[in-house]
């Protein structure tokens, strides 16, 4: 436990180095790595590891293209302790459940938490970039880059990729098999799907008083923005929490 101890600190202060995490974010990150390595070993870290570095390499790319979209999402740069929360949480309770039950389904709910996570981040830091506006999930017309229950095919395509990185990832150590590896990645992307459907009917929208944009910011051009629609108390992370939590208590039952 202390070798992987060090090697999460040793994670985190990269990341923050990197201005991949806040200070906040980097010390939750090492308390996340450690619970999963407790209770995942080695290979609960490397998985994290894997989301970590590709989700941070998927937000620094074409950063300058992306500028725009900051203006509408809630959070932008460094992930802090809350997304790493929102991101990890569940994979902490995942593995201290397989700690004290050692039931094989919690590692499968696992998986399938860093794939919604991954499934998310890719579909998200992607489809911005797609060359046509994305449409509401729900009424299918056009909306800006960056607004949640915005979806486009790239986007899409990107979620199903990420979700499909993350369980293959898994084969250095086990053997999943071609049907398994395929619910798993479906489990993954139904995360995404959910945090989507969440962020277009339910999770709480503003609009600016300066330019009438839409945001998820409280804050716009230096002014309070004006509430508009959606749960008060549900911003981003909160959503990106409660798809991880869906998609891998689905594959817990599933498999459980």
């Amino acid at each position: 436990m202390l070798a992987i101890f060090l090697v999460t600190c040793l994670v985190a202060y990269a990341g923050y180095r990197l201005k991949s995490l806040t200070l906040s974010g980097a010390v939750l990150t090492v308390v996340t790595g450690t619970v999963i390595g407790y209770g995942f070993g080695w290979f609960g870290l490397y998985l994290l590891g894997v989301f970590f570095s590709t989700s941070s390499l998927a937000s620094k790319y074409r950063a300058v293209d992306k500028a725009p979209v900051d203006e509408i999402v809630e959070k932008s740069g460094p992930r802090d302790y809350v997304q790493v929360l929102a991101n990890g949480g569940i994979g902490m309770l995942t593995a201290l459940a397989m700690a004290y039950t050692s039931n094989e389904a919690w590692l499968y709910a696992y998986i399938v938490s860093i794939a919604a996570a991954t499934s998310d981040t890719w579909g998200s830091e992607f489809g911005v970039l797609a060359k046509r506006k994305p449409r509401s999930i729900l009424t299918f017309r056009p909306v800006e880059p960056g607004t949640s229950g915005g979806v486009s095919l790239y986007g899409t395509v990107m979620s199903i990729v990420g979700a499909a990185t993350i369980v293959l990832a898994t084969y250095p150590f086990m053997t999943l098999g071609f049907e398994l590896t395929l619910a798993l990645i479906a489990l993954g992307l139904i995360g995404s799907v959910v945090d989507t459907l969440l962020g277009a009917t339910v999770q709480r929208k503003y609009r600016c008083r300066v330019c009438g944009k839409q945001t998820e910011k409280q804050m716009h051009h230096g002014e309070a923005t004006e509430y508009v629609k959606g749960w008060h108390w549900l911003g981003n992370d909160a959503v990106n929490f409660a798809s991880i939590t869906v998609a891998a208590l689905i594959c817990f039952f599933v498999f459980g």
